[in-house]
């Protein structure tokens, strides 16, 4: 087990090195490609009754999601983001209908504001677009080490879509145990790849 940990965590700072040296023109040409391959997947499979679960991207690591938030707010899509419960590793989703519902939580990270928004309880079906530092090409997904999206996946029987920078794609299979997430599909600035057989 220690040995497991010791592979992801070396995975992990290997990912956190390549994303940081990441010029910004470079990460923003990256994005504006994944987000034209996302929504051009999720536009067609979302109607008024679909909820578009997504992270609140921060802008030094993460793929941007908050241009994709805001073409679900133009297109009246129910869109849910999640908040981390304090004192637990889980996840909340919240539904907002504007981004200055927004408040700054765990870690930094813009989570909704609960006295503001309402809580999608139980989750709904429908497309969750998913953090992480990595992903293989098996679908494993490398997140940030506590589990928050693991545990939340694991009762989710929507769409998973992991959004992931080429340079932190593995055609080798990661470090991973059984309570690892797997993505049914996986978006980079290369290429779309399809996992599991999606309906």
């Amino acid at each position: 087990m220690q040995e497991l940990t010791e592979r992801k965590n070396n995975v992990r700072r290997d990912c956190k090195k390549r994303r940081i040296a990441m010029e910004r023109d470079e990460k923003k040409r990256a994005d504006s490609i994944i987000y034209d391959r996302t929504w051009d997947i999720i536009r067609t499979r979302l109607d008024m009754e679909t909820v578009l679960y997504s992270y609140v991207s921060s802008p030094e690591m993460e793929v941007d999601t908050l241009r994709l938030i805001d073409k679900a707010f133009g297109n009246k899509i129910m869109i849910a983001v999640p908040r981390c419960v304090t004192g637990t590793l889980a996840l909340e989703h919240y539904f907002i209908n504007d981004r200055s519902q927004l408040i700054k939580g765990h870690f930094g990270i813009m989570e909704p504001d609960p006295q503001k928004c309402s809580v999608v309880s139980p989750p709904h079906e429908g497309i969750c677009i998913v953090p992480g530092l990595a992903f293989d090409i098996t679908g494993i997904r490398m997140g940030y080490g506590k589990g928050y999206y693991d545990r939340f996946l694991e009762k989710f029987s929507g769409l998973k879509i992991g959004l992931c920078y080429e340079n932190c794609f593995y055609t080798e299979t990661l470090p991973h145990d059984e309570h690892d997430a797997v993505m049914d599909l996986i978006i980079t600035d290369k290429k779309v790849r399809q996992i599991k057989k999606i309906s």
